[in-house]
């Protein structure tokens, strides 16, 4: 099963949206309420705004492409924390079907090898403490936990920071 990783532009804001509430509803069944899974839809307010985002530089991502189609994505940008220096993976997700087929990985690697090549030393990104699928791959990739913690609302749910020396991955 061959993919591609290539920049991802303002054009892709739909298929990343898509991608996005697919992987949820499979990645976040038992930890988030399946009302509110069931419940997710497009909304074309947000899809917008990140084609802009993407457009305009102020996020910046990468996406994986399998017969013409986005199957994953990242967005990445610097730290959405004052007080958290570098930069943060804000998000990375690959379609269920793609799960455990190295996309993610790849993914993650043209991410970091971005973030380095644009001058980032470390990285750092925030995952649900209940998502142990998830824990396990950043904590395969090279991340460890940086013994930060926040509570996020509606349902509320504690996340884990993790962080990345990016000199390792260049």
């Amino acid at each position: 099963m061959s993919f591609d990783i290539r920049s991802a532009g303002p054009e892709d804001s739909p298929a990343i949206e898509e991608v996005r509430i697919a992987s949820w509803r499979v990645a976040y069944r038992g930890v988030l309420p399946d009302t509110y899974l069931d419940g997710l839809e497009v909304r074309p307010q947000l899809v917008q705004a990140r084609a802009e985002a993407l457009a305009d530089g102020r996020l910046t991502g990468a996406v994986a492409v399998r017969d013409g189609s986005v199957r994953g994505f990242t967005l990445y940008g610097p730290s959405r924390d004052a007080d958290i220096p570098g930069m943060e993976v804000y998000a990375i997700y690959v379609l269920p079907d793609d799960f455990s087929t190295g996309m993610g990985r790849a993914l993650m690697t043209a991410t970091t090898q971005a973030m380095a090549a644009s001058g980032g030393t470390e990285t750092g990104l925030w995952v649900l403490a209940d998502n142990p699928r998830a824990r396990r791959f950043y904590e395969r990739f090279g991340f460890t936990p940086s013994g930060r913690t926040k509570q996020v609302e509606d349902p509320p749910l504690e996340e884990v920071h993790y962080r990345l020396t990016l000199s390792a991955r260049t």
